[in-house]
């Protein structure tokens, strides 16, 4: 044989080498189905008529998805959140506004509405009386909630609704 025949043999060797290390190295632990239903969500409640139910991910230490439920007549502080966060409505009508803005022109958000809210800025989010406003919602980074600049305009969250008492 040829050096030239020896070198590409061994060549094509450590590449067939590298590819079935890859294969190898890349199928590890198979990943697993997670099914969980609304009664196996574990609700917590860090204010009155804001629940928050972690589906993936752990909220306190980084990205997440994560439950909300919002008591029908909610409405937040003027707050913010480090990162940016995005959600979609699943029951219930909400709605979000910025500094300067008028809430009763806030755009509603019916069940399927998708929003998105960058971090850093002041807002307050609202659920319209009645029904309870459940959203799901998903970050890239932890949740936190910063008190807005304007902290002294008190929360219209202490209102209990017939259905804010019971997230499931």
């Amino acid at each position: 044989m040829h050096i030239k025949n020896i070198k590409a043999i061994a060549i094509a060797i450590c590449f067939c080498g590298v590819f079935a290390a890859g294969v190898a190295v890349g199928k590890g632990e198979a990943k697993q189905a997670k099914f969980i239903g609304r009664d196996e969500v574990k609700w917590v409640e860090p204010v009155p008529n804001f629940k928050m139910g972690p589906l993936t991910g752990d909220k306190d230490k980084g990205p997440h998805i994560t439950l909300i439920q919002l008591g029908g007549g909610f409405e937040s502080p003027w707050h913010s959140h480090s990162g940016d966060y995005e959600a979609v409505e699943i029951s219930g009508t909400s709605k979000h506004w910025f500094k300067g803005e008028d809430s009763a022109k806030a755009k509603k958000l019916p069940p399927g509405s998708y929003w998105m809210i960058p971090g850093g800025i002041d807002h307050i989010s609202a659920c319209e009386k009645g029904d309870p406003c459940l959203m799901v919602v998903w970050q890239k980074m932890k949740f936190d909630s910063i008190p807005g600049k304007d902290a002294t305009r008190p929360a219209a969250s202490a209102a209990p609704t017939k259905s804010a008492s019971s997230a499931k």
